[in-house]
């Protein structure tokens, strides 16, 4: 990671890899930024670079538009994965990528760097730029610098998920730092499960500080579902005991509070009403 400011502000580069089809080698790492570990991160991602359920990376239900979040070196940074269609093989057979991103949790946690501006230099980065040598550029994302930044974190979570729902997000992972747990956001679309799972990640890591969990905004496949601790999806599928089902429009918090995390829940409740105040 390196940072900079220019005229309109602060900014900072961040590691890439892209990952996907290639007709010469079929899937793998096609491009990278330089100096990149990839070592490093690619333990964390091996076997799931394809987590989704075969009918959603298969079917012809629409473009795969998915997030995959994990935490790693020892909690200081997130894997931001976005996962796609790739461009088709040699055939015409659909193909997928995942293009992941290294993120610092110290500039998610201030509010500086925000997940909006994360995606869309991601999207806009060229993969064909790489050409033979397999080498992208850093995407370079702009910082908010302004003095509320922080602040912002967690604003507007109430379009996607209640209040009640989240308070036992927060209670769950507190009593159980492994919960598994299922949200389902029934007749949602690809783009609205992205944006819940944003959503969630900004109050439960960077609001209420609570520890990265492995995060999937759809479906996973079953041989990799327990990779996962955080699934946001439209159906319910089948699981062990170790999984709980949790509606994104709860009413009631499904768990009493814990006397000992009151300073947690009243941050969160801050985030919904703040959001209120500002419609």
């Amino acid at each position: 990671m390196e940072g900079s400011v220019g005229p309109g502000g602060s900014n900072v580069s961040l590691q890439h890899w892209l990952f996907g089809s290639s007709p010469e080698t079929g899937y793998g790492v096609r491009a990278r930024s330089p100096g990149l570990n990839l070592s490093m991160y690619e333990r964390l991602l091996d076997g799931i670079y394809a987590p989704l359920a075969g009918a959603t990376l298969h079917g012809d239900a629409g473009p795969v538009d998915a997030l995959m979040v994990h935490s790693a070196n020892a909690a200081t940074e997130l894997l931001f994965s976005l996962i796609s269609d790739g461009p088709p093989d040699a055939f015409g057979r659909k193909t997928f990528q995942s293009h992941t991103a290294v993120l610092p949790i110290e500039l998610l946690q201030s509010g500086r760097l925000g997940f909006p501006d994360v995606e869309r230099a991601l999207r806009s980065s060229d993969p064909s730029s790489a050409g033979p040598s397999g080498i992208l550029d850093p995407i370079v994302v702009s910082l908010n610098d302004r003095p509320d930044a922080e602040a912002q974190l967690g604003l507007g979570i109430g379009r996607f998920i209640s209040r009640a729902a989240v308070e036992t997000l927060v209670t769950r992972l507190i009593q159980d730092p492994g919960a598994r747990t299922l949200v389902l956001c029934r007749d949602s679309s690809q783009s609205d499960r992205r944006l819940t799972l944003l959503k969630i990640i900004e109050v439960l890591n960077f609001v209420c500080h609570l520890p990265v969990v492995s995060s999937l905004s759809d479906q996973p496949a079953g041989g990799v579902l327990n990779r996962f601790q955080l699934v946001v999806a439209a159906r319910a599928f089948r699981a062990d005991n170790s999984w709980v089902l949790l509606e994104n429009a709860l009413e009631t918090p499904a768990l009493p509070r814990l006397p000992v995390a009151e300073e947690r829940y009243l941050a969160m409740e801050r985030c919904f009403r703040t959001a209120a105040a500002t419609k």
